[in-house]
């Protein structure tokens, strides 16, 4: 137990400094740095969401190598990426060289999500869902910090320390790997057999993670922010330090009383907070709104992906998928609300989770896994 629990610091550490420097090298660094470089805004759209597509591709393939070559292995590799690619920002002097590093940069990261998560899993079968939401959480401190520390150092010192800066945190998840342990590698050969319930769970988070791209992209442009753009930022901060505190409870609490229940309170949340959205007519109540989904994301999340583990004998696969499918609605959750309009698209994206934990029920009332009615 004193080598699994040390295990853990490590991990958590590597986590926290993983999505530190990956965070401060795009928030707010990409957009200002691109447009340094004279990349219209059009450009710069197309680069953010290199490293997303990425991740579309690369979180299944990562998994699932992790699950034949062990998460060690990978874990490494995801290291040197973190390490090496924001030196490459230096090489950038237009959209499709910048347009490559953040591919490149998107690798490390598809990699060390759903990687890191399995060997979390390996480590804690007992209490996966508490030792999941811990690694959630040191993930989410990272977030937070970054966009702060990133942008006060353009202001006064550029961009050239931000990259040297992210390089460093990348050097030091790198030399973290070599000392986690190793697990999987149990599988001797490639072998996927698709599956619905991995499906289901995966939309339940797509649906959360379209709701959170909407409300990061959107939020600053509802009537009431406009003119209070310090407000605008201080509510996406609480929304995630919220996140970084509920989901480590919400993980031990999915241990104890089963998946089920919790991702049921979760989505309900999420889909009210998506309807409060849609139906603002006050400041009062898009705070609410935004204060009501991540409480429900947290506590949905925190069951989604242990439950991934339980369905599926290949853990890293299992993982990778979920994220693949997240990333999915990731990138989407902007693009309907944007072309829907605030109301229409808040209130699709609401029914469109409620929808996807209707089909989840009835698939899991026929006692889809193990372990998920608990």
């Amino acid at each position: 137990m004193r080598t699994d629990s040390k295990a853990l610091y490590l991990i958590l550490i590597a986590g926290f400094f993983a999505i530190l420097g990956s965070t401060m090298s795009k928030s707010p660094t990409l957009p200002l740095y691109a447009q340094s470089i004279g990349l219209g805004k059009g450009e710069i759209g197309l680069v953010a969401a290199a490293s997303t597509v990425t991740g579309i591709f690369v979180n299944f393939a990562s998994g699932l190598l992790s699950d034949v070559y062990g998460r060690k292995r990978l874990l490494k590799m995801s290291g040197f990426v973190f390490l090496s690619a924001p030196l490459m920002y230096f090489l950038a002097g237009d959209a499709l060289t910048l347009a490559l590093v953040r591919v490149y940069y998107g690798v490390a990261t598809a990699i060390f999500v759903p990687v890191s998560f399995a060997l979390v899993s390996d480590l804690y079968p007992e209490g996966k869902g508490t030792f999941m939401g811990f690694l959630s959480s040191s993930t989410l401190v990272g977030r937070a910090l970054a966009p702060v520390l990133a942008g006060s150092i353009i202001y006064f010192l550029g961009f050239s320390l931000v990259f040297v800066l992210c390089s460093l945190t990348g050097l030091v998840v790198f030399a973290l790997t070599f000392r986690f342990p190793e697990t999987g590698g149990e599988l001797k050969r490639f072998e996927f057999t698709f599956s619905g319930e991995l499906l289901l769970i995966g939309l339940l988070d797509a649906a959360v993670y379209m709701a959170y791209q909407g409300i990061e992209t959107f939020l600053p442009l509802f009537y009431y922010l406009q003119d209070k753009a310090w407000l605008s930022g201080l509510i996406l901060t609480v929304e995630i330090a919220i996140m970084a505190v509920v989901k480590p409870y919400a993980g031990y609490l999915s241990d104890r009383i089963g998946r089920t229940k919790p991702i049921v309170a979760g989505m309900t949340m999420v889909g009210l907070a998506m309807f409060m959205l849609a139906l603002s007519d006050s400041l009062p109540l898009v705070v609410l709104g935004a204060v009501v989904f991540s409480v429900g994301a947290s506590i949905s999340e925190a069951s989604t992906k242990p439950l991934a583990t339980e369905v599926s004998k290949l853990r890293g696969t299992a993982l990778g998928f979920l994220e693949s499918v997240k990333d999915i609605g990731q990138a989407l959750g902007p693009v309907l609300i944007g072309f829907l309009g605030f109301r229409t698209g808040f209130l699709f994206v609401g029914v469109f989770g409620l929808g996807a934990l209707a089909v989840f029920l009835l698939r899991a009332n026929r006692g889809f896994s193990r372990g998920i009615n608990r």
